[in-house]
């Protein structure tokens, strides 16, 4: 009941708010496996990059962290609950989680700039039917994620390109 509550008494249709609030979990949810894997990168980076990877993985997680934060108090403030356990992460994530080993920063860059980029392409498919409506928060929301999102893609490719790493193969 509360949702329809919080959906009529802020101007939104009830079926569009449990459908936003549906992919925001979603995204969430990608956020959760993609924290889960950058702090599995932190623990087991290695290689001659070890020291500045090891610090900006923290800072990664940081800004996934506040993400997460956001997207979840959006979903509440639609009238819906955030996913809230790893299993309702994992079952719900269209990302895949990554197995406990060491990695090279250069796997780790192509990894986290892969998931970040799958992400964005899904948020991408949220903002089509999000734009078809009047709800300015949730398109706000949306382009802060995307720029978000398209940062890092940014660094870690970046990353890539100055260590001459083989091509990206193309999704």
């Amino acid at each position: 009941m509360a949702d329809n509550l919080r959906a009529v008494m802020t101007g939104l249709d009830p079926a569009y708010a449990k459908r936003l609030a549906d992919a925001f979990n979603v995204y969430l949810a990608n956020l959760h496996v993609t924290l889960i894997k950058i702090h599995n990168f932190h623990w087991n980076v290695v290689g001659v990059d070890f020291f500045d990877f090891h610090r900006e993985l923290d800072t990664v997680y940081e800004e996934v962290n506040k993400e997460i934060d956001r997207v979840a108090e959006r979903i509440k403030m639609l009238g819906f609950y955030p996913l809230g356990s790893m299993q309702d992460f994992v079952r719900n994530a269209t990302l895949q989680e990554a197995p406990s080993m060491p990695y090279d920063t250069f796997t780790i860059a192509y990894l986290v700039a892969n998931d970040f980029a799958a992400t964005a392409r899904y948020l991408r498919e949220v903002d089509e039917f999000v734009r078809e409506t009047t709800d300015e928060f949730s398109i706000d929301l949306i382009a802060n994620a995307l720029a978000f999102l398209e940062k890092y893609v940014w660094f870690f490719t970046a990353y890539l390109e100055k260590m001459n790493y083989p091509q990206v193969p193309k999704q």
